[in-house]
């Protein structure tokens, strides 16, 4: 029987070399092609992705400066009240909240607030409570400016308007003013002599969770007073 040709260790060595050499070529060549063909669109990507990493970061940084700025205006209003120098700290708080992001606006238009009230112009002081209600960015201000407002038209509201003009607060289930409006109506309705209705939101307030110390005493008190009289109308 005929041998068959055994290819020797050269032979070998010689033939993977030979593929190997093949194989990258045609690698290369399909590189080629492939760079040929997405080189414009992965360069472009690449650079769209830099942009936009750098981009990020420097509107990062320059909100960062920015915060800054309007927080460093806002102590300043701060520092010209406890200067007494009123006038200029309203004028102040009037260009923080046209130019201040939603936060400090916000902030600079319920100090205004506050200073209008600390200086007896009442009227002026609720007008603007009443715009902040119904423009402000922070529903947190926002539900302290209620408060606010309910707190100073309490003595002329009924307990059904009191009631209908808190009711964003009782509408958001979140809201920890809810214990401090019920007080407030509460207060309306013995004003009303609906007794019966305020013991019963006394009684809330006082086994309510998550609520302060000083407001269940000021219910409890209440509920003393109410229940030891004997009159429950």
């Amino acid at each position: 029987m005929k041998k068959k040709n055994v290819p020797t260790p050269d032979e070998l060595d010689f033939t993977d070399v030979f593929f190997k050499e093949v194989s990258e070529d045609v690698q290369n060549d399909n590189l080629k092609a492939f760079w040929k063909k997405y080189g414009v669109q992965i360069v472009a990507f690449v650079a769209i992705c830099l942009t936009i990493a750098v981009s990020f970061e420097t509107i990062k940084h320059w909100r960062d400066k920015q915060n800054q700025q309007w927080s460093n205006a806002f102590a300043y209003t701060q520092l010209l009240q406890q200067q007494g120098n009123f006038e200029d700290s309203l004028k102040a708080l009037e260009q923080l909240s046209r130019k201040g992001n939603a936060i400090y606006s916000d902030l600079a238009r319920m100090e205004t607030i506050n200073i209008l009230f600390s200086q007896n112009k009442q009227e002026d002081a609720l007008k603007k409570l009443e715009e902040f209600i119904s423009s402000a960015h922070n529903d947190k201000l926002k539900n302290i400016a209620l408060m606010k407002l309910a707190s100073y038209k309490a003595d002329e509201l009924s307990s059904d308007d009191l009631s209908q003009l808190l009711k964003p607060i009782f509408d958001n289930d979140n809201s920890s003013w809810q214990p401090e409006a019920n007080e407030l109506i509460a207060a309306v309705l013995l004003r009303e002599g609906k007794n019966q209705q305020a013991i019963k939101i006394y009684q809330d307030i006082v086994g309510a969770i998550n609520i302060n110390d000083t407001l269940r005493a000021r219910a409890q008190n209440m509920l003393s007073v109410l229940t030891s009289s004997g009159d429950k109308k």
